[in-house]
Order: structure tokens, then sequence, then C-alpha cells
């Protein structure tokens, strides 16, 4: 829905002008002051006001519910046909249809069974190969996006996480014990290995370094459950602490340099063990990863041990400069009363931890996480002890963009000049992060005239000052956006904005957060008819 203040103005011949793709920009500057109404007093212009759409899903990039899945035996073969038909206390759902993302975590074993073989090749039939595929084709016919994580220890595993291709290329590694199983690791310091993963990191890229399939890569893999803790070297100490984390972030970043990379955050990065404490390279090290690019995500949210002052603190000096991504720390099926120790009663109570503890943390993402066990799953958890929260943050999580006021002429002539003022809200507590070097000039506030029979853009026109990122909750971003109109054909148009992808044509790469009846089908917001000369 939108409004129309047609303002007062003094026909200087046709006052106003839009231009094509050869847009000649006059200026364009920013004004944070959205209460200031000089700004929207331009003579032949009309202001239009937007109300937006606040609970509705909306899939844009970097936010959202994210489903989980693994490949090993804990995935059951129903995996989708679960997630389509999971009874929630509103009824059977469809949970694909809340996400936007889905995580694929699993063991380098998995995805690498054989020396140049991935699971992803058509000849490899490996069990792990054939949940991989199933996962991928139905994220496709959901319309979600792809993430990964590997893990190469193989602490607290059943079978050896790094490929045996790897040991028996000679990396030197250690064993361990789970129950009756013998696993080995391989010393992430060590040259062997390193020369091997590098191989596998660089080829993974080569197939998944795509943004319109895949949302982010976490890496490293390092340590315990691949969360960079408890990480042993060859040293038997921590002295390749740093030279691991720098060459392991830098091999992610360097290999996936179109998706964004994510690095866990916690005071124990690269330790040996996690009953050290914090210490001071911890938080130099996290922010060497940041500055290169990284984004950051925790997996123990509500365990009020593991994500305490140090990671709140953390989290705080990031806020708005990275997105983070939140994992809750409990589970339903294997913790049972040890919830009690952080004061939960229930798995309602630990749902609601959760939840508040990352809005505190202003999170992007949060976690639908799987269980073979439906009813004693996290995601089953979510729907029926705390759906309430599942819509919540939907409407409030993440980002939610919208211009809720826009002058735009409506009478314009070629050769002329004009002037279009915008103003930005978000209303989700997250940030859209274009500060990312991933994402570095892609995303941008375009004006199009659209053909009114179609609705296609015939001309476009991009404004390169609004940076996206700046856009948070409570602080409305003014715009002023002037230029110059050239060879435009003349007739009737229709007047729209998007936040385009440039790598893309121009094409919607964000939607607005909008009602669906002012949208066109690709994600143009509608203004008002425009004349030109």
């Amino acid at each position: 829905m939108y409004t129309i203040d047609r303002l007062k103005y003094k026909k200087y011949g046709f006052l106003s002008g839009i231009m094509s793709i050869l847009l000649i920009v006059i200026g364009a500057c920013s004004d944070d002051n959205s209460t200031g109404t000089d700004v929207w007093e331009t003579p032949g212009n009309v202001v239009v006001s937007t109300i937006p759409e606040r609970t509705a899903i909306v899939k844009n990039p970097m936010m959202g519910w994210v489903l989980y899945a693994g490949l090993g035996d804990g995935l059951a073969d129903s995996y989708w046909e679960d997630y389509d038909n999971m009874q929630s206390s509103a009824g059977i759902v469809r949970v694909s249809d809340y996400a936007t993302t889905l995580f694929i975590r699993a063991s380098w074993t998995d995805f690498n069974p054989e020396e140049g073989k991935y699971a992803w090749d058509e000849d490899v039939n490996t069990k792990a190969a054939q949940r991989f595929k199933m996962l991928v084709e139905g994220a496709a016919e959901r319309g979600l996006k792809l993430a990964f994580a590997v893990i190469i220890d193989s602490q607290d595993k059943s079978y050896d996480f790094t490929p045996a291709y790897v040991k028996n290329g000679g990396a030197a590694g250690y064993t361990s014990q789970t129950g009756s199983k013998t696993v080995w690791s391989p010393y992430p310091d060590d040259p062997v290995f390193q020369q091997y993963y590098e191989k596998f990191i660089m080829d993974f890229a080569k197939k998944y370094n795509d943004p319109d399939v895949v949302q982010y890569f976490s890496g490293q893999g390092f340590g315990k459950w691949g969360e960079s803790h408890t990480v042993f070297y060859s040293t038997g100490d921590n002295t390749p602490r740093e030279a691991v984390f720098n060459w392991s972030t830098d091999l992610m970043r360097n290999a996936f340099d179109k998706i964004p990379v994510v690095v866990y955050y916690h005071r124990y990065i690269g330790l040996r063990g996690t009953d050290s404490g914090y210490d001071e390279e911890t938080e130099r090290l996290l922010q060497s990863a940041v500055d290169k690019g990284y984004c950051l995500r925790h997996d123990a949210f509500g365990m009020k041990s593991y994500y305490s002052t140090w990671e709140r603190a953390f989290a705080a000096s990031q806020r708005y400069k990275r997105p983070i991504i939140m994992e809750g720390g409990w589970v339903k099926k294997t913790h049972g009363n040890s919830i009690k120790g952080d004061g939960y009663n229930d798995f309602a109570d630990v749902r609601h931890g959760e939840f508040d503890e990352g809005k505190g943390s202003y999170v992007n993402m949060m976690d639908l996480r799987y269980s073979s066990d439906i009813i004693n799953g996290e995601t089953y958890s979510w729907f029926n002890d705390a759906y309430g929260l599942v819509q919540e943050f939907i409407a409030e999580g993440g980002y939610r963009l919208y211009p809720d006021k826009i002058s735009v002429p409506y009478e314009v002539a070629n050769g002329s000049t004009l002037r279009i003022t915008h103003r930005w809200s978000n209303l989700g507590w997250g940030y859209c992060p274009t500060n990312i070097p991933q994402w570095k000039d892609k995303y941008q506030v375009a004006f199009a005239l659209l053909d009114k029979n179609t609705l296609q853009p015939k001309y476009t026109f991009l404004d390169s000052e609004p940076a996206l990122s700046d856009w948070i909750e409570g602080s409305p971003k003014t715009y002023t956006f002037n230029l110059r109109l050239t060879d435009v054909a003349a007739g009737d148009y229709l007047w729209a904005v998007g936040l385009v992808d440039t790598t893309k044509d121009n094409t919607i790469g964000i939607q607005i957060s909008a009602k669906k009846d002012r949208l066109t089908t690709e994600g143009w917001l509608k203004l008002c008819d425009v004349t030109v000369h």
C-alpha cells in the first residue's frame, strides 16, 4: 500500500528529468535528519509513503532460520518428508517455508571419501554422497540456499573424519578413543595435512563459490566438534596456534571470494583445552579474521557457561560490523536434566533462553537443528515449545528493509535535472551486511521506469550513495539523489524502486519489506505514474 501527497509546484516548463543507463549523476548525498521537511519540498514531485510488511517471511541473503543436516548415519532418508510434515502447535507445517538456508555440516571424509572424488560427483555413490545429493536437490526444490561446514577432527567421533588418503599420504596426527573405536585426527600444523587440505578447499570452492546457490561457508573445522577449541598440535603445546589460524583463515577467504565466510567466536579459539580461560590473543586473532572479511558464528547460545560475559562483549564489539549466526547449545535428545544447571525447567525455557541470548547479540540467523528422532529434536521443540518465537524471529530478527517515504517527479523531460529524496528503515534487529568485502558494491538502491503493461524496467538508475549496512533499527536514513535525464523515450511509465544486485544486470537482489500488492513479481516496489516528454 502507499499514499501520495502532491506537493504544490511551479511549472518551469517540465522541471524534472529521468534517465536510462546513460544516467549522468549531478550529485548524491545522504541526510540522516529524517525529521526535516525541506528535503521533501521539491516542486513537481509527489511524496509516496509505504506501509511495510512486518510479519511475512522475506528470504533475503544472510538472514533467517537455518535448517541443519549432516551426512552421517544420523540423517534419515525421510529428512525432507519429516520437515515437510512437521507437527507444530499451529498444526502441520512445512519447515522450509520458514527458512532461508540448509546448513550441511559433515566430515571431510563424507565430502571427499577418496583423493579427487567428491560427494557431488555423479560417479560417487557412497551413502554420504547419496545423502548429499538428496539434501542439495531438496533444498533447490524448496528455494533454500546451501551453507557448509567441514569437520576434520575425529574427537568423540565413531569413524575418521579426515579421509584415509591423507593419513596414508604421510600426514602426522594422533589417535583418540571413542567408546570401543580408535580414531585418527591430523595435526593442523602438519605441512602434509595442509597440502591435502588446501587442495580439498580449493576444489570445494570451484564447485560452491556461488552466491546464487550458497549462503556461506563456515571455515576451519579443527578441534572438538570442529569448533576451534581443544585443538592438538604436533608440538604438544599452543605454539603453532597463530600460524595455523592465519593459514586457515587466509585459505578460506581466498578460496571463497564470492560468498561470505564464517569463523567461530569464543574465548578458547585455537587452544588445546577449554579450561585454560580467556587469553589476550583470542580477541586479536578473531579481529584479524573479521578484518579479512569473516562473519561470525557461535554454537552454544543459551549455554550460560559457554556463551558468557566474554562472548557477549565480543559480539557487542562487532555489532553491525559483521553479521552473527546463532546455534543453540542445548540438545533435547541428549542433555536431559542437565539444562537445570543453567536454570531451565524444561525445553520451552531453553528455547526462550537461546532466543533471548541471540536477540541480545543482534544475530542475523538462528538454527533449526535436526534429529532423526523428530519428537526429541530441536526443530520439533521450536515449533511446539516456542512457535511464537519462530514467528517473532521472522518478524523482528535479521533485517527487514523498506522505504517509508520517497519523493519523485510525476512529469519530466529529457535534458532536465530531477531530484529524488528517499528514506529507508530497517525493522529487524540485525542488519544487511553490505560492508563485508564479498558484497562490496554488490547491492545498491535503484530507481526504475517500468513499462506499465509488463511491469518490467525500461530504464534503471543506480544511486550508489546509500550503504544498506547503515540501515539499522530505529535509525532511518534519508538520501537525496540528483540526476540528469538523457535518451529516454517519451511516454507514460511507472516509477519503482528496488534493491538490486549489480553483478546480475541490476535485477532485484534483496526483497523490500512492503505489502505484496505493491511489489512486482521480481520485487520492484511500485511508486506512482510518471510522464516523460
